[in-house]
C-alpha cells in the first residue's frame, strides 16, 4: 500500500512537471485534483496497461520492439476521457531562432502530442522514481 501511494503521488508531481513545461498537457491548479489524476493514472499504468501490452504483444514482436510507446499512450488517452480536469490538445510551436540556429514555427497536432505528453511523462516517472525511491 505505501509503495502504491508512493508512486501515485510521484505521477502527480510528475504530471504537474510536464504540464508546466510542455503546453501540450492541460493539468488543473487544484492539487486535490492533481492527486486524484495521479492516483487514477498510477491505477491503469498497473491495473490496464498489462493488459494492453498483451494486446499488442503481436505487433510489438512484428515490429521487435518499436511500438511498445503506444501501450503509454493507450494508458493517457484512457486516463484523459476518464478524467475531464487533464486534458491534452494540440498547439502551435512558434519558432525558435538563437545565434544563428533556427526552428520555424509548426503545429503539433493531437495525435503527436499524445505521443509527446506520454512520453514526457514516462520519461519524468521514471527519473522521479530513481531520484526519491531509489531502491
Amino acid at each position: 500500500m505505501r509503495a502504491w501511494l508512493s508512486q501515485s503521488l510521484i505521477s502527480s508531481l510528475g504530471l504537474l512537471l510536464v504540464g508546466r513545461v510542455y503546453p501540450g498537457l492541460l493539468v488543473p491548479a487544484d492539487l486535490l485534483d492533481l492527486f486524484w489524476i495521479g492516483v487514477v493514472f498510477t491505477l491503469l499504468n498497473q491495473l490496464a496497461k498489462p493488459i494492453i501490452k498483451l494486446i499488442l504483444l503481436p505487433l510489438n514482436l512484428l515490429t521487435l520492439g518499436l511500438l511498445s510507446w503506444v501501450s503509454q499512450v493507450l494508458v493517457l488517452v484512457i486516463t484523459v476521457n476518464l478524467l475531464p480536469t487533464l486534458r491534452v490538445v494540440s498547439f502551435v510551436f512558434p519558432g525558435l531562432n538563437q545565434a544563428g540556429f533556427s526552428i520555424s514555427s509548426f503545429t503539433v497536432s493531437l495525435f503527436a502530442s499524445y505521443i509527446l505528453a506520454s512520453l514526457a511523462l514516462s520519461l519524468t516517472n521514471k527519473i522521479l522514481n530513481f531520484v526519491i525511491c531509489p531502491d
